[in-house]
């Protein structure tokens, strides 16, 4: 007998039906042995949930009907939770994977591999769409649909950095807080029909080109100044709407690429292509890096996987109802996007610092002035001896009213 013999688990039951048992979340091993893998396996399956063979016991034994069920791992915590599928009526599910299907698509067509769904060694973490471009270069593609914070945004960037992974977030939403928490791409708000119709679908948020004006020929004052010119360069980072499936096979081939820039007391992320980055440094800009970007964001990490071998798994009481209203969930998230402010406001970013100052014209050396020695000349002076007139002192050539050859 081990620790957990005997021990009911607070969550809630779900029955298996690959393994034709009862699963033990607190166990590694869901209790078991005979079946290594099995949780990655449950966490990893794309496909329905009706269809996944997940069920919920009691359900069963009370109505007699079966309410299926699907799992998934937070901070540290295997859950296993009811599948509604009346649950976000706005239809939000098949933008999803609408978006998911455009990302492989769109990937493939460029000679590129794609994953869906692929879960990490440890099963801690999901990709939605994992793609390997030129030079094995892995590219994560997130369409977040819902709202997520940016404290969250950041943790799950920052896990997926950490395995090698370069995340492309993207959202339909110009409030949500991941717009430069993370770096990100926005399309409208379009339906499932739309996404995956074979027609252009344009980026227009997330994605900048470069250019560098001279302050002199700005309409506006001097960035630096508040008034005036300069004489100056200035950097203006401006919105550069994008073909989606343009978009994904040049991140894929790695010719846009993620910038972070600071801006004043802002932090600004995006995508932009190489030629813009290698510009910018050669004018003068600075790259902040990740780390630097995040030092002051507290962000909650995850809570580490535990293992049978430092004991059993704390019992959290948690609700054990069925029936979960997700239409009310959607509508608490429609709720806190409306209340924010727009963060993509199309606007340009201009730097205030001077990029480059460009080429000034030297000043001819003026010889200094001595007495009784003629100071007259456009180069070295005279050096004759002189008298002193009201212009200074000259030799009787360069005299005031000498007449000239």
């Amino acid at each position: 007998m081990d620790d957990f013999d005997g021990e009911t688990s607070k969550r809630n039951p779900v029955f298996c039906a690959l393994v034709n048992a009862p699963l033990d979340l607190d166990r590694d091993d869901l209790g078991h042995p005979a079946h290594p893998g099995l949780w990655e396996r449950l966490v990893g399956d794309r496909r329905p949930v009706d269809q996944r063979g997940l069920h919920c016991p009691d359900c069963r034994a009370a109505r007699g009907a079966r309410a299926w069920m699907y799992v998934f791992e937070r901070q540290g915590l295997r859950i296993a939770a009811h599948h509604n599928p009346h649950r976000r009526p706005s239809g939000g599910s098949d933008v999803f994977e609408a978006y998911r299907d455009r990302y492989v698509r769109a990937a493939e067509s460029a000679g590129h591999t794609a994953e869906v769904g692929v879960v990490d060694a440890n099963g801690r973490r999901r990709t939605d769409v994992l793609v390997t471009g030129a030079g094995g270069q892995r590219y994560g593609f997130e369409p977040q649909l819902s709202y997520l914070s940016a404290a969250a945004a950041r943790s799950r960037d920052a896990a997926a950095r950490a395995d090698g992974i370069t995340a492309v977030w993207h959202t339909v939403d110009p409030r949500s807080p991941l717009i430069d928490a993370v770096h990100w791409t926005r399309t409208d708000d379009l339906p499932a029909a739309a996404v995956r119709a074979e027609r252009d679908l344009l980026v227009r948020g997330g994605v900048r080109a470069l250019t560098l004006e001279l302050c002199d020929r700005m309409p506006a004052p001097c960035p630096t100044r508040r008034q005036g010119s300069c004489g100056r360069r200035h950097a203006r980072w401006g919105p550069r709407p994008r073909q989606f499936d343009d978009l994904v096979r040049d991140i894929a081939a790695g010719s846009c690429v993620p910038l972070t820039v600071r801006a004043g007391r802002g932090v600004h992320r995006f995508w932009s292509s190489v030629e813009d980055r290698e510009a910018f440094l050669d004018s003068g800009g600075t790259l902040t890096s990740a780390d630097e970007a995040s030092a002051g964001a507290v962000d909650r990490a995850p809570a580490p996987h535990r293992s049978t071998a430092s004991g059993p798994r704390p019992h959290l009481r948690r609700d054990t109802r069925c029936v979960v209203d997700r239409a009310e969930r959607a509508e608490r998230w429609h709720r806190r996007f409306a209340a924010l402010p727009a963060r993509d406001s199309g606007e340009a970013i201009w730097f205030p610092e001077p990029a480059a100052a460009p080429a000034r014209i030297p000043r001819p050396e003026i010889a200094p002035v001595r007495r009784e020695v003629c100071s007259a000349g456009h180069g070295p002076a005279c050096g004759r001896g002189a008298r002193l007139y009201p212009g200074g002192w000259f030799c009787e050539e360069h005299r005031p009213g000498a007449a000239r050859a």
